[in-house]
């Protein structure tokens, strides 16, 4: 008989039905496996065995139809499959050619010779009709087959099997496996941010292998051996919560145990990790949720995904990203006298991101990373097998240890030979009377400027100022703040500065836990601020009066480590915390700067910056090296981007530094005037898109990275343009950047830990709070030096490729327009209020990048933003003020009883308010109509252009149909792609109209493959 039978598809052969239509010739789905022949083999023997599998198993004669967008199984009579002869250089090529679905056969053989009793046997099948399960089953018969053996007809043939689990789904079967997975896998985000070398795009599906040994764990169950999977994958993406999909047979029935065909299910295994969760406790956990997804396993993972309904897209496979799975070798067999060795072979293609499949031994163990080559290189691959094989030993030697705290690596940074910096002089005199400072109080030559210096320094030594001594500066922008800054240094003095726009009663307490005896002042500031200090009014004294010639000529260096100056940032006790920062960092950091800025005396610095930030001291300070100007702008013409923006053409600035909320403030304005060359970002991440933005006229870009605590910058170097990533680095000179885990170990490449900066720059510690000091300036572990320490920032990052990648904060601190603010700060602020019960303060990003500070309140009383306001203006400082108030009749907690940050409400202003867009051209009212009848929608049910096909119930199956309904309707060649790319019926119409639609990739070689 020659009919050919056609039968539903099961949820597996449907799925790469569809991916096979999404990504037409990708060889991810090919199983490809090298079996090694050794002994007399028989060539005819074996091509008849070959033929009688085929003619035994129904799944291997079987192709792939569709009606009206739904495919079907269809099961020929017979299929020829020759045994072709091969080079070895050509195994690769028949492992990764494409199949065609439509066409078949769906299986390859081609054979090996390299002599008489020497053979390589390679067999290339299509997942969509054969598991690895089956593989195994296959390699019996086959070798069975060659032996000569008759075997019994199977019981079941793979249509049954597809048509019973087609009839499971529709008589709702698998209902109680379903509200398993739906409470299983609440609340975990189906989306793991691994740290890839290029970004996620459509263009997927091309694999690679890395093969690595690993140390044999003998008895190591598939749980633990999964937990420290999923503990690498928590320090490699930071998150808590994650999916790991892992394989299963399938085969829970005793007569599908044999049973040739696509019966492999896929589970998504929830993660969820504390920082304190141990490895055994990971490893218990892990092997509940296993057993548990074993009970209820017959649901397919595509009504799963339909279920659940992520975030569909083609850059990311949807639920999952990675899998896992432990695969025994197979073991050889042997036929009339030859034995055939099967191993699995690379097919060139990836169906996931990240797969490793663990194969244990009993001598060697082996660990086999399958991945997208399309987001990781080689070399980052080796580095996760290397964590993995390093955290594996670890866990098996203590698995009582907590998972934060696993060894990832056993490399140990190499020593870096750090010098402290030397002193701390500027030498003003060699410019003369070239313009030096100029502000809205006038201008200052070279000389002026050196000579005013040396008389106020006087008069500060008069007044008690020595090495160590804080002078408190409370001074409105202009040039006598440099003036202030280079007499206290000259000294021997650090500076305070005090911002005069913040509130009186938080400069006076900061003036007074500096412990400062000295004040400089002018009426400029416009604020009066009384204590146990004496007050130096600037517009009040005559330098030209202070004598030098008696003065006993220069006063000795003070050591590197006396103060350079006191800077207070946000503390998350309510208090301020007084930085008391080195001379010999702000000398390192003046040093790296000069040759990395390369200013000249023609160079117009603006300095935009409040002096109580501590970025001013490089705008202020740094071009004086080199005889450059410095304009210092009036504080009312930074705050708006447009007066911002006028002020820098008048000035003629050619250098410009700020914060990216500053810069972008001026990319709105107009953008940065072109004349300023070299523009300077830090205190808050660079974006991708402002860096372009900046650089788009071809002027310079340098970003800077430091904390306080490490002397303005640890980390600068010029940005590079796209597509090459935004990093971190190079490091200033004589500083190391080092990235630790919580147990102060080195972490490998790729993995995220807290960043652990020392060298010069490293500050003496917090003012009058030795015990913050000593839990934040840490003994340096790596270093020779005696007394050498590391400043723990709180900052997560990973090195990528020798540098830097900052990912957030590991603490509740934020950056806010470049101050670092303590959000806890805020919080006790609020509490403090009469009306406020409790508060709460987080940050949100909104569209154009910004940061935005949300308090959210659970009120005495009613009270909201028009009585707050005022009342923290008097307490906080600007960027401290929340930009939205929210009020809760309760605060979200943990089951710890702790805030739950992460669980407070998006405040309405970040929402999406977009309406319902009716369609508007015909192509888009027939589109509506075709998605109104697919996904069986009402005529009262609204659609928009703009609203998501997968949102409004679609899903993979709907998808297919909903293509195959607009190449009838419309007539046009629609890709499911595009789908994918652009699920709206605006974005599909648009699609059409530029041509994107149509002329799906053409697939070489799918309807015949040979050899050349």
């Amino acid at each position: 008989m020659n009919h050919v039978f056609v039968f539903p598809t099961s949820s597996g052969q449907r799925r790469l039905w569809l991916l096979d239509q999404l990504l037409p010739g990708s060889p991810a789905h090919n199983i490809g496996w090298r079996i090694t022949v050794s002994g007399p083999l028989d060539p005819g023997r074996l091509t008849e065995a070959l033929r009688a599998l085929i003619a035994r198993h129904e799944a291997l004669r079987t192709t792939f139809g569709a009606t009206d967008g739904i495919p079907t199984q269809v099961v020929a009579p017979r299929a020829h499959v020759p045994v072709v002869a091969i080079q070895p250089s050509q195994v690769d090529r028949l492992v990764r050619a494409p199949f065609d679905l439509a066409a078949g056969p769906l299986l390859r053989a081609g054979l090996v010779r390299h002599h008489a009793e020497a053979h390589e046997l390679v067999l290339v099948v299509h997942h969509a009709v054969v598991d690895r399960w089956s593989c195994a089953v296959l390699f019996d018969e086959l070798t069975r087959y060659y032996a000569g053996e008759r075997l019994p007809e199977p019981a079941l043939q793979y249509p049954d099997y597809a048509v019973w689990q087609r009839e499971q789904v529709e008589a709702n079967g698998f209902a109680q496996a379903a509200r398993h997975w739906t409470r299983e896998l609440a609340g975990v985000p189906t989306v793991l941010r691994l740290p890839t070398d290029r970004p996620h795009t459509a263009a997927r599906g091309r694999g690679a292998e890395l093969v690595t040994e690993l140390e044999p764990a003998p008895g190591a169950s598939f749980g633990e051996l999964l937990a420290v999977y999923q503990a690498v994958l928590h320090r490699l993406s930071g998150q808590d919560k994650f999916l790991v999909a892992t394989p299963v047979p399938g085969r829970t029935r005793p007569e599908t145990e044999h049973l040739v065909g696509f019966l492999a299910n896929t589970l998504a295994l929830p993660a969820r990790i504390s920082p304190d969760t141990t490895v055994a406790e990971l490893a218990a956990n892990t092997q509940r949720t296993v057993q548990l997804a074993l009970a209820n396993q017959d649901l397919p993972f595509e009504q799963l995904v339909d279920l659940l309904a992520p975030q569909r897209g083609a850059t990311r496979t949807p639920l999952v990203q990675t899998m896992f799975a432990v695969e025994p070798r197979p073991e050889p067999l042997t036929a009339n006298g030859v034995t055939f060795a099967p191993e699995p072979l690379p097919n060139g293609g990836s169906a996931f991101d990240l797969l490793l499949t663990v194969e244990p031994g009993p001598d060697r163990w082996r660990a086999r990373w399958s991945y997208d080559v399309d987001l990781f290189d080689e070399v980052s691959v080796a580095g996760f097998a290397g964590t993995y094989a390093v955290a594996l030993r670890a866990a098996m030697a203590d698995p009582h240890r907590p998972v934060a705290e696993l060894p990832l690596t056993s490399a140990r940074p190499p020593a870096v030979p750090v010098r402290t910096g030397g002193p701390l002089r500027v030498d003003l005199r060699r410019f003369g009377d070239a313009p030096a400072v100029c502000g809205p109080d006038g201008a200052l030559t070279y000389a002026e400027l050196d000579e005013r210096a040396n008389r106020l320094a006087e008069l500060l030594r008069g007044n008690g100022v020595g090495p160590d001594v804080p002078v408190a500066l409370c001074l409105a922008r202009g040039t006598a703040v440099p003036l202030a800054i280079l007499a206290t240094w000259r000294a021997g003095g650090g500076h305070v500065p005090l911002d005069p726009t913040w509130p009186a009663e938080r400069l006076s307490a900061m003036a007074a836990d500096a412990g400062a005896p000295v004040l400089l002042t002018h009426r400029a500031a416009g604020v009066e601020l009384p204590g146990p200090w004496r007050v130096i009014d600037l517009d009040s004294i005559d330098l030209d009066s202070i004598d030098l010639t008696e003065v006993p000529g220069t006063p000795p260096e003070p050591p590197p480590t006396a103060l350079a100056y006191l800077l207070f940032t946000s503390g998350s006790t309510g208090r301020p915390k007084g930085v008391e920062v080195t001379r010999g960092g702000v000398a390192n950091l003046l040093s790296h700067l000069d040759e990395l800025l390369d200013l000249t005396p023609a160079d117009r610095v603006a300095s935009i910056n409040t002096p109580s930030f501590d970025m001013s001291v490089v705008e202020m300070i740094a071009p004086l090296l080199r005889g450059a100007s410095v304009t210092l702008l009036a504080a009312h013409d930074v705050g708006d981007g447009h007066r911002l923006r006028e002020r820098l053409v008048e000035s003629g600035a050619t250098v410009v530094q700020g914060t990216p909320s500053a810069w972008r403030s001026l990319v709105a304005a107009g953008g940065v005037p072109t004349r300023v060359r070299l523009r300077i970002t830090g205190g808050e991440p660079l974006t991708r898109e402002l860096a372009d933005a900046l650089r788009g006229d071809g002027a310079e870009l340098i970003d800077g990275y430091g904390p306080t605590e490490t002397t303005v910058y640890s980390a600068a170097g010029r940005v590079p343009p796209a597509p090459h990533p935004i990093r971190l680095g190079p490091a200033v000179a004589n500083t190391t950047l080092y990235v630790l885990d919580r147990a102060m170990r080195p972490v490998p490449d790729g993995v995220i830990g807290e960043l652990h900066i020392g060298g010069a720059g490293v500050a003496r510690g917090y003012r009058n709070l030795p015990g913050q000091t000593a839990e934040r300036f840490r003994p340096d572990p790596f270093s020779a030096t005696p007394g050498a320490r590391l400043y723990a920032t709180g900052d997560l990052v990973r090195r990528r490729h020798g540098r830097l990648e900052f990912l957030g904060r590991a603490d509740r601190q934020v950056k806010v327009r470049g101050h670092r603010v303590e959000l806890g700060e805020i919080e006790a602020a609020l509490r403090a209020h009469d009306s406020v019960r409790d508060a709460a303060v987080t940050t949100w990003t909104t569209g154009d990048a910004a940061v935005r500070l949300v308090a959210y309140l659970v009120p005495r009383r009613r009270v909201g933003a028009a009585e707050l306001r005022p009342w923290l203006a008097r307490r906080l400082p600007d960027h401290m003020q929340p930009d939205r108030y929210v009020s809760l009749e309760a605060l979200p907690t943990t089951p710890n009883g702790k805030i739950d940050h992460a669980a407070l409400p998006e405040p309405a202003w970040t929402k999406d308010r977009t309406r319902t867009v009716p369609p508007r051209t015909d192509t888009e009212r027939r589109l509506a109509t075709i998605w109104r009848e697919v996904l069986s929608l009402g005529p009262g049910t609204p659609i928009g252009v703009h609203d998501d096909f997968f949102a409004l119930g679609g899903h993979s199956l709907t998808a297919t149909r909903l293509i195959a309904r607009i190449r009838r309707g419309l007539a046009v060649d629609l890709s499911l792609s595009t789908l994918f790319t652009a699920p709206t019926i605006a974005g599909l119409a648009a699609s059409m109209a530029t041509g994107r639609a149509g002329r799906r990739s053409p697939r070489p070689g799918s309807r015949s493959w040979t050899i050349r």
